[in-house]
């Protein structure tokens, strides 16, 4: 089965949920994938108690309203 880069990350993610993991790195994990998409994935993983480092480039309000803090970085500091 061939799956594209946003049908891969949407397993890995999904898959995040499977193995309970306390504590979650993602990194530019949503980069193939739609923010209609990301939106719906990052609701159902943040609904549990797992500590989440979500890594992005592109940041919306929708999901700046998602997340308790956030920690900004310019000009590699």
């Amino acid at each position: 089965m061939n799956l594209s880069g946003g049908q891969r990350k949407k397993v890995v993610l999904a898959r995040t949920k499977v193995y309970g993991s306390k504590l979650l790195l993602i990194d530019e994990g949503t980069l193939a994938i739609d923010e209609k998409a990301t939106l719906k994935i990052l609701k159902n993983i943040l609904q549990g108690p797992e500590t989440i480092v979500f890594i992005a480039h592109n940041w919306s309000k929708e999901l700046h309203d998602l997340f308790d803090r956030e920690i900004y970085l310019q000009d590699n500091k």
